[in-house]
């Protein structure tokens, strides 16, 4: 997703160069791609809760019961949550940047 979301900024980023004004039919469209990646974020702002909160459960349960089995399944949540973070941090950042170039295009 962070591929198709780098490659639609590029793809805005030389139509705003261009200076061509858009359609209102054009800048819905970007206002549709836009909400795309906003629903996309959100899923992975909610995996990414879901994958923190068995994190700190996990060890707060770690507090109470002190086995390997717990220890295994912790390092397992870390190492998915650190991912999701990562994914997150992209889709975050790329949506807040079609944020800008939307509102440059609009001013075309």
């Amino acid at each position: 997703m962070l591929k198709k979301l780098n490659d639609y900024e590029k793809e805005l980023l030389e139509t705003a160069a261009r200076g061509v004004p858009l359609t209102a039919e054009d800048l819905l469209s970007v206002r549709t791609h836009i909400g795309f990646f906003q629903h996309e974020r959100l899923v992975h702002e909610l995996v990414m809760i879901l994958f923190a909160l068995l994190t700190v459960g996990g060890i707060l349960f770690l507090i109470v019961v002190p086995d390997v089995a717990v220890i295994v399944l912790d390092v397992l949540f870390f190492v998915l949550l650190v991912p999701y973070v990562k994914h997150y941090y992209g889709l975050e950042n790329g949506v807040q940047r079609l944020y800008d170039l939307y509102d440059k295009l609009e001013k075309l």
